[in-house]
């Protein structure tokens, strides 16, 4: 793939993470910047392409109602106390 250059500034704890990660992985700060940035640009077009899909519910059911709101907060609790306790018990 080709390469180009350019200058970023970036804050000082993201320059040490990527440091730390160069250290581990033995690979340039720009290939470990590089996956960083792909990565974080997967996550956004997962993202977006979820509220996207979401909208189209919202379109064809309509929005989720309170009721609904609390009832999925409840389920997403007990998922992640269930993952918390798998996790702890390990």
């Amino acid at each position: 793939m080709t390469k180009r250059r350019l200058t970023l500034s970036l804050d000082q704890d993201v320059i040490e993470a990527l440091e730390a990660l160069e250290a581990v992985s033995g690979r340039s700060m720009s290939a470990v910047a590089n996956e960083a940035l792909r990565d974080a640009l997967a996550a956004e077009a997962h993202r977006a392409a979820l509220r996207e899909w979401l909208d189209e519910l919202d379109e064809k059911y309509g929005a989720p109602s309170p009721e609904q709101f609390a009832a999925a907060d409840a389920l997403l609790k007990v998922v992640q106390r269930g993952n918390a306790d798998a996790t702890s018990a390990a």
